[in-house]
């Protein structure tokens, strides 16, 4: 290994919004000739204590949920109901969530696993170069200090950002025309936007080193009252899109929520041929002219998502009135700002259009990492998965600055602690990395990104609307 230097929408979305669906990871029974595979093994050949990847793989649901991590097997059925990391641990049900595991919990929960130990994997097969390779770049990277935070460079995030909300009090401050108002919530699409990364690198523990103020002040300040988000939900949301980047299950249902967008919007072939709703059919047929007007309206679904999840998800009572009560905070202070400055039909406009430009410009990000890539049903593992599913945009200084560095997604995916300042000083060693093992390092301009994306929805549309018409 390379020595290291120092140098769209989610409208419908339910899944994960609540306790109650968690209809996920389920997977299919095994074909017949892997059955007969299993059954071959016969239970007397297996010392006591140990148990074959088959078996675990039979565990495979939240109410029957096993994880391999490190040759061990973990029944996780009755903690994950409590896990504070949210219903995310079951989308590693019946598999080796090894990987998973190490990128997303501090050193101490490995404590947690010995109450939940049945056993270990019989004969376990060796683990694979790739992933040999790309442990040993993590732990690399950790002696180079490259998930080493910068302070400075956090406290000058947070300057912009206030600088951004001044300009754009400044603006109707100064005029309360329409146009005015118009330039003005353009601004503060932007600040909200970038509120909203600095939400996610708290969140994402690239922050600090002290979980439960990355939870409570980068969730409920950063991102309930300077976003408008509930980080929350949006943390359950994006753990499990983390997990299984653009993964389905077997008949083509999405389990990543971030693309699971029907009935406005479908992401491949196979998702739409799980959608038997003539109606919803027609409105996928012409989804590639809904697609930018959707875009605009994406915050005021999360807005309802937010308040959903804050109302709903089992959660400490004190906690659920802290959600909601720094969600109204928000809102009460963008409604009396707008009220102080500007008329009141101004004030009416001034408001939406800010929630308009800032779901454009939260989407617009989203939606050129992932959407167009590979959807896929068979588990791969976590570094194949993250490639296949996942690009980056040729570095330019505006876009990394408006993007929140998710320029850089890849290395973003494969390590999502990473502060946002080191994803591109570790580009090289991901490349290599990717050349070694010949996988797919994808890294286009954000307008050929934004053409691959709106590609797969006009072809998805005209297969919608073949479908119509021969209906």
């Amino acid at each position: 290994m390379a020595t290291i230097t120092s140098t769209v929408t989610d409208t419908f979305w339910s899944k994960w919004g609540t306790a109650i669906n968690l209809r996920l990871v389920t997977k299919e029974s095994k074909s017949s000739e892997s059955q007969e595979a299993t059954k071959s093994i016969s239970k007397e050949s297996i010392p006591e204590g140990f148990l074959t990847r088959e078996e675990v793989a039979k565990h495979n649901n939240p109410r029957d949920c096993w994880i391999i991590i490190n040759g061990k097997v973990y029944d996780v059925t009755t903690f994950g109901k409590t896990h504070p990391g949210g219903p995310v641990i079951f989308t590693q049900a019946g598999r080796d969530g090894t990987d998973a595991f190490k990128l997303f919990h501090p050193p101490k929960a490995w404590q947690s696993l010995k109450d939940v130990y049945i056993g270990d994997v019989h004969n376990d097969e060796p683990v694979p170069e790739l992933l040999k390779d790309y442990r040993e770049l993590r732990t690399a990277l950790m002696r180079a200090q490259m998930f080493k935070t910068s302070i400075p460079y956090y406290v000058s995030k947070f300057i912009t950002v206030f600088a951004i909300l001044a300009a754009a009090l400044a603006v109707i401050n100064w005029n309360q025309s329409y146009l005015a108002v118009l330039g003005s919530s353009l601004i503060m699409g932007i600040y909200w936007q970038q509120c909203g990364w600095l939400a996610h690198d708290f969140v994402h523990n690239q922050v600090t080193d002290n979980r439960k103020f990355n939870s409570y002040f980068g969730g409920l300040f950063v991102g309930n009252v300077m976003t408008g988000f509930s980080l929350g939900w949006w943390k359950t949301k994006h753990n499990v899109h983390h997990a299984v980047t653009n993964e389905c299950d077997e008949k083509y249902n999405p389990i990543d929520p971030d693309i699971d967008t029907v009935p406005l919007l479908a992401w491949s072939k196979e998702i739409l041929d799980t959608v038997d709703d003539q109606f919803v059919r027609s409105v996928i047929s012409v989804q590639h002219w809904l697609f930018v007007p959707l875009l605009f309206l994406a915050r005021i679904s999360w807005m309802y998502s937010s308040w959903a999840h804050a109302s709903s998800f089992p959660m400490p009572r004190w906690l659920r009135v802290a959600e909601k009560t720094t969600l109204l905070i928000h809102y009460s202070s963008v409604i009396g700002a707008a009220l102080y400055f500007l008329p009141v039909p101004q004030a009416i406009c001034w408001v939406i259009l800010s929630e308009f430009f800032s779901g454009l410009f939260l989407s617009i990000v989203f939606t050129v990492s992932h959407n167009g890539m590979e959807m896929y049903t068979n588990p791969k593992n976590f570094v194949t998965a993250q490639l296949a599913s996942t690009r980056n945009i040729k570095n330019q200084f505006f876009y990394d600055w408006f993007s929140g560095g998710l320029n850089w997604q890849i290395e973003h995916h494969l390590f999502p602690t990473l502060p946002r300042h080191s994803l591109g000083k570790i580009a090289p060693h991901v490349k290599a990395l990717c050349a070694k093992h010949n996988l797919d390092y994808q890294e286009i301009s954000l307008a050929a990104a934004m053409r691959a994306a709106f590609d797969r929805l006009v072809e998805v549309a005209a297969i919608a609307r073949a479908s119509l018409q021969h209906s």
